[in-house]
């Protein structure tokens, strides 16, 4: 008859499920951040190109014409992932202006993103749980 000390169990477990939660999370940022970056109205690349995906732990970098300070902060929680651009005029362009209408690109990437999530969480789960078939 083999023992189990369900204290260790449950600690492995639940470090595995907050690593699944932090990749799973990351990644979905990462899906987000792409399909951003594809509906970002161009005119000199600099607002796509500064589009980044942030944890706690992780970050992108910008790319294209962005320049080096176009990173987003890191967030205060580790459950969360910020996808965002520091670009000033960025909100201009999401959200118009009584000059402009507007062109949202965050918005619709983020729900563009919704229908990702559930494979996402699913991939990473059989990856991360592997060891428990």
């Amino acid at each position: 008859m083999a023992v189990i000390d369900t204290k260790t169990f449950a600690a492995e477990v639940k470090k595995q499920a907050e690593k699944l939660r932090d990749r799973s999370t990351f990644e979905i940022g990462l899906v987000v951040e792409g399909q951003a970056k594809q509906l970002t109205p161009v005119k000199t690349g600099r607002l796509a190109g500064s589009i980044t995906t942030q944890s706690s732990t992780k970050g992108t970098t910008p790319d294209g014409e962005a320049l080096s300070s176009d990173v987003i902060q890191k967030p205060a929680s580790e459950s969360e992932v910020l996808v965002g651009t520091p670009v000033d005029y960025a909100p201009y362009v999401e959200y118009g202006t009584v000059r402009s209408d507007a062109q949202p690109f965050l918005r619709p990437a983020l729900n563009m993103a919704y229908g990702k999530v559930p494979s996402i969480v699913k991939n990473g789960a059989k990856l991360e749980f592997e060891d428990y078939k």
